[in-house]
């Protein structure tokens, strides 16, 4: 049974997390080149906008399947703190995808036209793009360095 988790927990892991981590790393120059009217960067911005929030939501799956797997051969791993410390880190670096990057993409989209309309609030919309591909570009650093050393714990 354990084997099927190890499956499903790495091929979650590429599929997923490997599309999020490149849709958060383009998306604040392109975003921010899109604003100043680039418009050949407009479709990137959103693509990976939409990258960035569809992947990031799958990518849930990723520690869940850690957990299932932690307790399905509970014997094995309960004395291994790697396992525990990344799976940790990769719930912290989920929050953080979700409860910060994602927002900040979707207001930086909005200041920069590129969402519906009726999707982006007005506050949103006057939201300075060069102060939001600032932290985006910080934010998605620390987020893809978790998932960096998450591997890293994982093969230790």
């Amino acid at each position: 049974m354990s084997t099927i988790f190890v499956f499903l927990h790495v091929a979650a892991a590429i599929l997923f997390l490997g599309a999020v981590t490149y849709g958060t790393s383009v998306f604040p120059k392109a975003a921010l080149a899109a604003s100043n009217g680039d418009t050949a960067n407009e479709g990137i911005a959103r693509s990976t906008h939409r990258m960035s929030t569809l992947y990031g939501y799958l990518s849930a799956l990723v520690p869940l399947f850690g957990i299932t797997l932690l307790f399905t051969d509970w014997d094995t791993y309960a004395s291994q703190p790697q396992y525990h410390t990344a799976l940790l880190l990769g719930v912290i670096a989920w929050a953080l995808l979700l409860f910060f990057v994602i927002p900040k993409q979707k207001k930086m989209a909005a200041a920069a036209g590129l969402l519906a309309p009726g999707e982006a609030t007005v506050s949103e919309e006057k939201a300075s793009p060069v102060k939001l591909k600032k932290q985006l570009t910080i934010s998605s650093g620390i987020f893809n360095l978790l998932w960096i050393i998450m591997l890293v714990l994982m093969y230790i």
